[in-house]
């Protein structure tokens, strides 16, 4: 299951009020393995739905890896 389709997953068990699926709890544990829009689209989803840090200390590591990705990317100079 690819990241953005795990978010999505999360978000629509908990609309309908059903048990989140075992295959997407199981994707978002894997969150250190993400890139950069589907960690900040996990990042944006847990305004709505906190219950989706499903591992204490999440919220900390996914912004200690986007720190990491921000400070790769490098400036042009036109």
């Amino acid at each position: 299951m690819t990241p953005t389709r795990a978010v999505q997953s999360f978000i629509n068990a908990k609309k309908e009020g059903i048990d989140v699926p075992t295959s997407t709890l199981e994707t978002i544990r894997n969150f250190r393995k993400w890139r950069e829009p589907e960690l900040i689209g996990l990042r944006n989803a847990s305004s709505y739905y906190p219950d989706i840090y499903i591992e204490k200390g999440m919220e900390e590591e996914i912004t200690r890896l986007l720190t990491i990705v921000k400070n790769r990317n490098v400036a042009h100079k036109f």
